[in-house]
């Protein structure tokens, strides 16, 4: 009973944490936009571009450093130096602001960046911790309360909300940090995302999958609301983002949750009206509202989506959760540049047929893109897609018998598939090839009955035999002196032939041999 009463406990923790978390960069974000940003077109407006810039290259470094060393991201080092290049940030574009100095504003919005997107990260990463019902709450909670803090500050609060904004992103990093610490530890205690995908391709996301395509092409919607029809460099918002927000926390009270997937139209089917009402209410009405209204839902409605899904992704497979995620908002940051910038644009053309016309170009780049890239993309079969990493269980393989003083292992001629020597196997573990074809399965050894069965080459065989007995792919690298890009070939051919989708699987076809 105590025990139960004490997981519950720490289960309620971890989501008001995760909440706060969230809530903290929620909220955040719209007071850098509404009470920040305005600021710098007085002194140097390319600033805040400078700042997404610098944001998506810190976030690439990030997922790429995650994918190659993870062992070398140290959380007690880097939060430290987060919070500290976050503050002197602020202190940079404060003095840049107060003494009119555009370079000062430029440093101090590229240093903050830097520190800020560390925080994004780490909320990522303790979203992760949560079940996915529990997760859905949170983020639906999460931007239900942003909406809420909104209301105290109307006009006249301007440095109130600078402060506000500062103790914000220091609570957003203190509160996620705590759940974010054990999926960094994990992370780093494993190998490396870029061999273990080789391996175990069924657990890694690959940076060039639809979802972060998907994430590119709405969250260029959402940075052209930004700046379209901004006044002083206030964007235009509405209330109107609490109806998707409303939908996401019904489906996440719902007692068995439904497909998230049904956001995923809803989204586009607002950000697609929004445009349509540039074209058609362009030049008649005073349309900002209704245009960047029904813009910011559909953004919102997808944003909230890509929060659960990112972390749902991370939840399935922590140990590539900071790749996939800092990769995931990358890709966001990096829309919302492109979107900022069209609507800038649209800000400077002489008259409302040009404007109409750039709009009517994107919303059919938006909409062909989602009537053939994304036609056949699901959330839910992204998140479902991914395997869950669990340890190597191992066959009980029986290891081939000494072979004879001057014996000369068969296939130690053959070249593999990169074209380089295949030379002798270098591994007690790696088997080769029967020299009799007509030989009878159950005689044989389970990786050569296994290779006759599967008609593997003799390189295949070999690198079987490595991965039945649990070896990764630096192991086979080195052992049988091979590149990266010639084992990863070698063992998508073994997987293909053999119809397996990671090692275990490969292990569990071995053992059946047996």
């Amino acid at each position: 009973m105590g025990g139960n009463v004490a997981n519950k406990t720490r289960g309620v923790l971890l989501w008001a944490l995760c909440f706060i978390a969230l809530t903290g960069d929620v909220f955040g974000t719209w007071l850098t936009n509404v009470y920040l940003y305005p600021n710098y077109l007085a002194v140097c407006p390319e600033a805040r571009d400078v700042s997404s810039a610098v944001g998506v290259t810190v976030l690439i470094i990030l997922a790429l450093w995650a994918l190659h060393k993870p062992s070398s991201i140290k959380e007690s080092v880097m939060t430290p130096v987060a919070l500290a290049l976050y503050s002197l940030g602020f202190m940079l574009i404060l003095m840049g602001l107060w003494q009119a100095n555009a370079f000062l504003l430029v440093a101090g919005s590229a240093v903050r960046s830097v520190g800020s997107r560390w925080f994004v990260v780490l909320v990522g990463l303790a979203l992760c911790r949560l079940n996915r019902k529990g997760c859905l709450l949170c983020v639906a909670a999460a931007f239900s309360a942003s909406y809420l803090l909104r209301f105290p500050f109307g006009e006249g609060v301007g440095d109130g909300a600078i402060a506000v904004l500062f103790a914000l992103g220091l609570a957003t990093c203190l509160a996620a940090r705590i759940p974010a610490a054990s999926v960094l530890g994990a992370m780093a205690a494993s190998e490396p995302a870029r061999d273990a995908s080789i391996t175990q391709p069924a657990a890694y996301l690959p940076f060039a999958h639809t979802l972060f395509a998907a994430i590119l092409l709405f969250r260029v919607a959402y940075g052209f609301a930004l700046t379209f029809e901004a006044v002083e460099g206030v964007p235009n918002m509405t209330m109107l983002g609490l109806v998707p927000i409303a939908l996401m926390l019904v489906m996440a009270l719902l007692p068995r949750m439904p497909r998230v997937d049904v956001l995923y139209p809803v989204a586009a089917l607002l950000v697609i009206a929004g445009f349509l009402a540039i074209i058609v209410l362009n030049g008649r009405v005073a349309y900002g509202a209704v245009v960047n209204g029904l813009l910011f839902t559909g953004s919102e409605c997808f944003e909230m989506l890509m929060w659960f899904a990112l972390a749902s992704i991370g939840a399935r497979n922590p140990v590539n959760a900071l790749a996939v995620f800092a990769w995931g908002r990358a890709a966001s940051s990096f829309g919302l540049l492109c979107g900022a910038t069209v609507g800038h644009w649209t800000a400077y053309l002489p008259n409302g047929l040009e404007t109409s016309t750039l709009v009517a170009c994107v919303l059919f780049l938006f909409v062909a893109a989602n009537l053939t890239l994304l036609k056949d993309f699901s959330f839910r079969g992204t998140i479902e897609g991914v395997a869950a990493a669990v340890p190597l269980r191992l066959a009980e393989v029986p290891k081939p018998p000494a072979a004879l003083p001057g014996s000369k292992a068969e296939g130690a001629a053959a070249c593999d598939a990169g074209g380089s020597d295949c030379g002798a196997a270098s591994d007690p573990a790696a088997t080769t090839m029967p020299e009799s074809n007509g030989a009878s399965n159950a005689a044989l050894l389970p990786v050569e009955a296994v290779s006759a069965e599967f008609k593997l080459t003799p390189r295949e065989t070999e690198i079987l035999s490595m991965l039945a007995h649990g070896r990764n792919a630096p192991y086979i690298q080195e052992k049988l002196v091979l590149s990266r890009n010639t084992v990863k070939t070698h063992v998508q051919n073994i997987y293909a032939k053999l119809q397996v989708h990671s090692q275990q699987e490969l292990i569990d076809v071995v053992e059946s041999f047996v």
